[in-house]
């Protein structure tokens, strides 16, 4: 019995012994590892680098708008009648003043031909009782009454004139007429819609832009913009701006003036519009991708004496990939680009590629 403790106690030194021998071997080999033996290297990783240069920057903002044109207005009758004349083709240019179109008439004409007549006859009468007076034939008080009737006369014929005139529609100024909406013989009233008159040079490029813009905006500000469908870059000229901030959506309206000589600009196109802000110097622009939105803002990687360095820096102005930096990054500082994802606090980079 005591001989087989003996043996026992023997097997469990062994087993001991040889637990002990492996753990050194484990232990020898992870230490070789971690010194850089067996050929492998713990958390290089290699990474684009940037120096970061001040530059010269102008900021631009870019929103939607519409081209309106110069000058609008539907035609429409002061009067109500029967047309009895159209004197404009759909979609020609007519010219300031031109005749387009005629309501019945023939009416007042006789009524004016009436008061004609009478304003003869009093004129008549005036100027033998001015004759008289200065003859001192009659008093000044029966000169005054002929004088009275006179006056009444030429107002009688101004008043029929007036209502005349208001049978003719004319173009107020030169444009492009649309499509009309009455007919010969048709019976016209004041809320007829007759037809459209546009005048489209130069065009007005409609927009707006949030409220903390408008201090960096005004008259003879430059805009670039281009419309629907076009591959061509146009500018056009700040002519005014609203005297007030829209309160639902604290934006403010501004108008542009751009040639339109060759009518390209259809009122009513779309435009998309790059506002010209201001230029600003010594302003630090990194990549994009460069930045790490966190909860806590947004995070860089600097690399600095060999050490990759964690900095919370705070934005500004944004472009299509770069972004400027306000706070956090001085220039001569080197910018880690790539690689942002691997980065930990135990990471080792070495330069991929080094830009200037």
């Amino acid at each position: 019995m005591r001989k087989h403790k003996s043996i026992i106690f023997v097997g469990i030194l062994v087993l001991a012994f040889a637990g002990f021998v492996v753990y050194k071997a484990l232990s020898s080999s992870t230490a070789k590892q971690s010194s850089g033996g067996g050929g492998m290297s713990r958390g290089v990783l290699p990474v684009n680098m940037l120096v970061v240069k001040p530059e010269s920057f102008t900021e631009t903002l870019v929103v939607m708008g519409s081209v309106e044109a110069n000058e609008s207005v539907v035609l429409k009758s002061e009067v109500s009648g029967l047309v009895t004349g159209i004197f404009f083709k759909e979609g020609e240019r007519v010219k300031e003043g031109a005749l387009l179109l005629k309501v019945y008439d023939d009416d007042l004409q006789a009524q004016l031909s009436k008061a004609q007549a009478n304003l003869k006859l009093v004129e008549g009468m005036e100027s033998r009782q001015r004759q008289l007076l200065d003859r001192k034939l009659i008093s000044l008080q029966e000169y005054e009454v002929a004088h009275a009737d006179l006056q009444a006369a030429q107002a009688d014929v101004a008043l029929l004139m007036s209502h005349i005139s208001k049978t003719e529609i004319r173009a107020p100024f030169d444009g492009c007429i649309g499509f009309r909406n009455v007919s010969p013989s048709e019976l016209v009233t004041p809320g007829v819609d007759i037809a459209s008159l546009v005048n489209g040079d130069p065009a007005k490029i409609q927009f707006t832009v949030p409220e903390r813009y408008s201090r960096l905006l005004g008259s003879d500000t430059t805009i670039r913009y281009r419309i629907e469908g076009e591959n061509l870059d146009r500018t056009a000229t700040v002519y005014a701006m609203a005297p007030y901030i829209d309160k639902a959506t604290r934006q403010i309206e501004l108008k542009a003036l751009s040639p339109n000589s060759d009518e390209a600009l259809i009122p009513g196109a779309f435009a998309k519009i790059e506002v010209l802000l201001e230029t600003r110097h010594d302003v630090i622009l990194i990549p994009a991708e460069a930045i790490l939105s966190e909860s806590a803002g947004e995070k860089i990687y600097l690399y600095r004496d060999g050490q990759v360095v964690p900095v919370m820096v705070e934005s500004g102005v944004r472009t299509n990939d770069r972004v400027e930096i306000t706070r956090g990054i001085e220039p001569g500082d080197t910018l880690i680009t790539t690689g942002l994802m691997q980065i930990t606090p135990r990471t080792t980079v070495t330069p991929a590629v080094k830009k200037e």
